[in-house]
């Protein structure tokens, strides 16, 4: 891929929950540490954490970590976790490196009035928390409007994301950043506005992700691979399910199927890909099946159907002209061939 989808970790999801908290918000605390810890073990997405969010945590009095979170866990019995575990994968998460400032080249931002709608700057009452918050989705916003995203996005995990995209809106007096693709903000009294998408699950932030432009932009079949997987997570979403990412089933990726899918692609623009998503999806829940045909030897109806050892040759309708050629493999596993103009009857072997 060009890029990866990226993600920003504010520190206060790191903060442990204050001791007088309720039993349930300690557990979710800690479930939320876990789940954002498995990234790092994904190859598709990047993560980043402000240089300043251990200076933030320690101004506040919230790190190191330990003490705090056995303090928690005496208090409401949890014995589920270990709190050496837990601190470690903080730990761990602090350590990440490169920062989110030295990987997109912006060094600090002097600003006031900020205003976020919602107000997720107030979800935190420390002080070091709200201020590198403050910077964070500033710079993030700064970002995300003037300048190329990584393909997928960059989402902002908070404690809590109250909606998808906060509008953001400041006084920017200056801008230290190394780009050349930043251009000249407005000067106060102008304000500079802007937005940030903002997640604080593991759904939340699938959503955040444009599986389209991922399709478009991948430099490879696991650029392929990730955008199909997001599409059948969200699909399994919208139909009430509570999907495993880690369980999704994506089909095999053929040798040309990404070069001729984006072929397609780049002729026809934006309509073109959430379609062809769509149909692969049909395509792995079975659904739709009157759009499916036989992919034949030659024009005629009673021509054999086009084979590759036991595994057939199929072809799925996306709309009038478009079609999407797979193969249906004799182990029940789909591997996608190709995306092809109407009178187009070719399928890679």
């Amino acid at each position: 891929m060009h890029s990866l989808p990226s993600v920003t970790i504010d520190a206060g999801v790191l903060a442990v929950p204050h001791v007088d908290c309720a039993k349930d918000d300690a557990f979710q605390y800690v479930d939320t540490l876990l789940d954002w810890s498995k990234l790092l073990d994904e190859p598709w997405v990047a993560i980043y954490m402000s240089e300043r969010a251990s200076e933030s945590l320690f101004a506040d009095g919230l790190y190191p970590l330990r003490d705090q979170l056995r303090e928690l866990f005496n208090a409401h019995g949890i014995v589920e976790y270990d709190v050496n575990t837990v601190a470690r994968i903080a730990n761990q998460l602090l350590a990440i490196t490169p920062s989110f400032e030295t990987y997109y080249r912006v060094k600090d931002v002097l600003s006031e009035h900020l205003e976020t709608d919602p107000d997720v700057i107030r979800l935190t009452t420390h002080d070091g928390l709200q201020s590198d918050l403050a910077r964070c989705i500033t710079l993030i916003a700064v970002l995300r409007k003037h300048c190329s995203q990584p393909l997928g996005g960059h989402s902002l995990i908070l404690r809590e994301a109250p909606k998808q995209v906060i509008q953001v809106r400041a006084h920017i007096h200056e801008l230290e950043h190394s780009r050349d693709d930043i251009p000249v903000l407005p000067c106060p009294p102008e304000f500079f506005e802007g937005d940030v998408l903002v997640c604080d699950d593991f759904r939340g932030l699938i959503d955040c992700l444009d599986e389209s432009a991922i399709l478009v932009g991948a430099s490879d079949d696991l650029g392929i691979d990730l955008a199909v997987r997001i599409a059948l997570f969200k699909n399994a979403i919208a139909q009430g399910d509570s999907p495993d990412w880690s369980g999704v089933v994506v089909p095999a990726i053929g040798s040309r199927f990404r070069e001729l899918c984006q072929q397609v692609c780049a002729d026809q623009g934006d309509s073109v890909p959430p379609k062809i998503l769509r149909s692969i999806i049909e395509t792995i829940k079975g659904h739709n099946l009157p759009a499916v045909h036989a992919l034949r030897t030659g024009p005629g109806g009673n021509d054999p159907q086009r084979m590759r050892g036991s595994d057939k040759a199929q072809r799925r309708d996306i709309d009038r002209e478009f079609h999407l050629h797979y193969w249906e493999c004799a182990d029940g596993t789909v591997e996608l061939a190709s995306v092809v103009y109407h009178n187009d009857f070719s399928i890679p072997g």
